[in-house]
C-alpha cells in the first residue's frame, strides 16, 4: 500500500497531469449535468420514449463512426491542436444546446457535440504516457477513472438541481463552460507534448480514405496476442454486464420489494466501490499481474451477477453490487492502462478511438438484449444469463491468453530471440 502512494504521488508531482486530471474532472461533471438537461428538456416535450432513445442513439453514434479518423488525428496529428479545437467545437455545441429548444435542433447540436468528444478524446488518452514516466501512464488512468466516477454523479446531481431552479439552459450553459476549461488545459501542454514520438517518416502517405476504417488500430492489436484477446474479452463483458441495465430496476422493486431510495442507494453504492477499485488497481504495476488481474476480475463479476440473479434479498444484493463496483473499476483502469503503457506510441489513439467506438455499439446490443430476455423471461433470468456469459468470455480469454504466450514463446525460442514482456499467467 505504502509503494502504491508513492506510485501516486510519483505521477501527481507532474504539473501537466494535474491539469489533465482536473480538466477531465470539470469536464466529465459538464457532461453529466448536460445529459439530465437534456434528458429532462426532451421528456418534459412529450413526444414520448422514442424521442429519448432517439436522443442516446445520436450521442453514440458519432463514437462508433468516428473511430477511424479519430485514431488517425490523435496519432498523426499536433495533439495540442486537436485537442483545443475539438473542446471549442463542443463549447460552441453546448452553447448551442442552450440556446435552441427543439428536437431536431438539439439532435442536430448533439451529433456535432458528440464528434467533438470522439475525435478529441482518443488524443487526450493518447497523450497521457508522454507526460509520466514509461509504464506510468495507468496510474494516470486509474486516477482519472477514479475522478470520473466521483465527477459523474455530482455533475447530474448539480444538473437536475440547475434544471429544477433555472431550467436545462443553465446546466447546458455550465457544460459549454467546462469545454472552455478543457481548452484551456489542452493549450498548456504545448511543451509537454513536444517530444511525443511522430510516425515513421519513411511510410508512404496514405490517402484519407484509407482512415474511414479503424485499421491501425486493428493492426495494433494483433501485433500484441494478449492485448488483443483483452479487448476482445471487452466487448462481450459490456454486452453482459450492460444488458441488465435494463432489467436492474425491475429486479430490485418489483422482485426484491427496494424502495426508491434503496434504488438510488444501490447505485450510489455501486458507483463508488468503482472509484475503489480504479484506485486499487495502481497496485498492479507488471504486465503480468495486470493481466491475471483483469482475467481473475472478470471471472468473479461473472459469479457476482449469478449470485444477484440469486439474491434472496436487497442486502445481498447490494453486497454483490458493492463487490462488483470494485471489480469493475479494476478491468477498466488496467485494460486501458495496458494499452497506453504497453503499446507503440504511434498507434495508441487508434486503439484508445477502436475499443471506445467498439464498447459503445456493444452498450447498445445489450440494453436491447437485456430489455428482450427481461421481458421474455424476467429480471433474475436475464442477470443468470448475464453472469454465465461473462463466466465463459472469462475462461475464453484466460484460455486464448495462455494459448498466444505458448505461441509467442515458442516462436521465439525457434528463432533464438529473447522474450522481454513473457508473461507467465
Amino acid at each position: 500500500m505504502k509503494q502504491m502512494l508513492q506510485n501516486y504521488r510519483e505521477v501527481m508531482g507532474v504539473p501537466s497531469v494535474r491539469v489533465v486530471l482536473l480538466a477531465a474532472a470539470v469536464s466529465v461533471a459538464g457532461d453529466s449535468a448536460a445529459m439530465v438537461a437534456l434528458l429532462l428538456r426532451v421528456h418534459a416535450g412529450g413526444v414520448g420514449p422514442w424521442a429519448v432513445a432517439l436522443l442516446l442513439g445520436t450521442f453514440a453514434l458519432p463514437v462508433v463512426a468516428t473511430m477511424g479518423p479519430a485514431g488517425a488525428l490523435a496519432d498523426r496529428a499536433d495533439p495540442r491542436r486537436v485537442l483545443v479545437v475539438t473542446a471549442l467545437v463542443q463549447a460552441g455545441a453546448a452553447a448551442g444546446l442552450a440556446v435552441v429548444d427543439g428536437l431536431a435542433a438539439t439532435l442536430v447540436l448533439v451529433l456535432v457535440l458528440q464528434t467533438g468528444f470522439a475525435l478529441g478524446n482518443p488524443a487526450w488518452s493518447a497523450v497521457v504516457p508522454t507526460l509520466v514516466p514509461p509504464g506510468a501512464a495507468g496510474r494516470v488512468v486509474a486516477l482519472q477513472q477514479a475522478l470520473r466516477g466521483v465527477a459523474g454523479p455530482a455533475g447530474a446531481g448539480l444538473g437536475g438541481v440547475l434544471v429544477q431552479w433555472h431550467g436545462p439552459s443553465a446546466a447546458l450553459a455550465l457544460d459549454a463552460l467546462s469545454f472552455l476549461v478543457l481548452a484551456g488545459a489542452a493549450a498548456t501542454l504545448r511543451r509537454a507534448v513536444r517530444e511525443r514520438p511522430a510516425g515513421d517518416a519513411s511510410a508512404p502517405p496514405r490517402r484519407w480514405t484509407a482512415t474511414l476504417l479503424p485499421r491501425d488500430g486493428v493492426a495494433a492489436l494483433r501485433s500484441d496476442p494478449v492485448l488483443g484477446v483483452l479487448v476482445l474479452a471487452l466487448l462481450p463483458l459490456v454486452v453482459t454486464l450492460e444488458s441488465v441495465n435494463a432489467v436492474e430496476v425491475f429486479l430490485l422493486r418489483d422482485v426484491l420489494g427496494a424502495t426508491a431510495a434503496q434504488f438510488g442507494l444501490a447505485e450510489t453504492v455501486h458507483g463508488g466501490a468503482a472509484v475503489v477499485g480504479a484506485v486499487l488497481s495502481g497496485a498492479a504495476t507488471t504486465r503480468t499481474s495486470r493481466v491475471r488481474a483483469v482475467l481473475g476480475a472478470m471471472a468473479l463479476i461473472g459469479l457476482g451477477q449469478a449470485g444477484q440473479s440469486m439474491a434472496p434479498g436487497y442486502l445481498t444484493y447490494l453486497v454483490l453490487g458493492l463487490g462488483l463496483g470494485l471489480l469493475l473499476g479494476v478491468v477498466n483502469s488496467l485494460v486501458f492502462g495496458l494499452l497506453l503503457d504497453e503499446l507503440d506510441a504511434t498507434h495508441r489513439g487508434a486503439v484508445v478511438a477502436l475499443v471506445s467506438g467498439l464498447s459503445r455499439g456493444a452498450g447498445a446490443l445489450a440494453l436491447v438484449l437485456g430489455g428482450t430476455i427481461g421481458t421474455l423471461a424476467g429480471p433474475r433470468t436475464a442477470y443468470l444469463v448475464a453472469g454465465v456469459g461473462t463466466l465463459l468470455v472469462a475462461a475464453v480469454a484466460a484460455w486464448v491468453v495462455h494459448r498466444s504466450v505458448d505461441v509467442t514463446s515458442t516462436a521465439r525460442a525457434s528463432r533464438g530471440t529473447p522474450d522481454p514482456s513473457r508473461l507467465e499467467v
